[in-house]
């Protein structure tokens, strides 16, 4: 037992400083670790020496040389600074509208008051004269002869009618013609109305001869006495019907056939002779007075 006792006395500090050498080593090799992760390379090589804690008289204790790692050599990357960005200019703010005030209104001006403008007399109305339309006889017309003036062809003349009634039909016309140049119209108290396409002067009385009757007429009618004298009149038209000229002796003028005292539709030279009696004379061509 002493032996056993004596002997575990003298290997204890040895394995002591074993013990001693191998956590040296594990702490340097902690640093080691720690220095290469934190990036702070070392330079040259650690040694680890055994250090004798006490003085013995055993052999000296043998060292472990540990290499460390060289630094791994780590490039710096180059970070993108970013550029700044340009700024839009600030925009300019308009600047508030003035708001015109109120215009002064203008004052009313004094309006003058209408004078008294004296109104014209009206025309009186010549009842002797009457204008186109329809009118009846003895209210808005005397009977009795009228005259009235048209052109000297078909299309200028002026249609009129005696009227028997107002039906407006064929069987209501006592008489009618579509009459050129002067014409004259007799109307009587027993016809109903008279319708007149031109203006028309109520004769009363029948006017006196000129002091000196002419000697050639145009186509129209004419009052035997009155506007030509009585006399033989000479007369040219064409060489057929188509160009033939009608004439009529009357003893009206009424506008009926029973106002027809002679009459035709003469052809080249030809001649008329109107008796002191005749009423009216009608012709559609001009004549000239050749005799009496």
């Amino acid at each position: 037992m002493a032996q056993e006792t004596e002997s575990k006395k003298k290997r204890s500090p040895a394995v002591w400083i074993l013990v001693v050498a191998a956590m040296l080593v594990f702490l340097l090799i902690v640093c080691v670790i720690v220095a290469a992760l934190s990036g702070s390379p070392e330079e040259g090589t650690a040694t680890a020496t055994s250090q004798e804690s006490e003085p013995t008289d055993a052999a000296a204790i043998p060292t472990a040389t540990v290499l460390e790692p060289e630094p791994t050599m780590v490039e710096a990357t180059q970070t993108a600074t970013p550029q700044a960005t340009n700024t839009p200019p600030a925009t300019s703010t308009p600047e508030p509208t003035v708001t015109p005030g109120s215009t002064d209104t203008p004052e009313p001006t004094n309006t003058p008051e209408p004078t008294d403008t004296p109104i014209p007399p009206t025309a009186t109305p010549d009842g002797d004269i009457i204008q186109p339309g329809t009118y009846l006889v003895g209210i808005d017309i005397r009977p009795g002869i009228y005259k009235g003036q048209a052109g000297y062809d078909l299309f200028d003349s002026c249609y009129w009618a005696r009227l028997k009634d107002l039906s407006d039909s064929l069987d209501s016309i006592l008489a009618n013609d579509n009459s050129i140049g002067q014409f004259y119209i007799e109307v009587r108290e027993g016809d109903k109305a008279l319708e007149t396409h031109c203006r028309l002067a109520f004769l009363d009385p029948l006017p006196g001869p000129p002091a000196e009757f002419p000697q050639g007429v145009v186509p129209g009618m004419y009052l035997v006495g009155i506007d030509i004298s009585s006399g033989t009149y000479r007369g040219q038209a064409g060489d057929d019907i188509m160009d033939s000229c009608y004439w009529a002796r009357l003893k009206n003028v009424a506008g009926d056939l029973e106002s027809i005292l002679a009459n035709d539709n003469a052809i080249g030279q030809y001649y008329v002779e109107v008796q002191p009696s005749d009423f009216a004379l009608s012709t559609a061509c001009d004549l000239e007075r050749v005799g009496d």
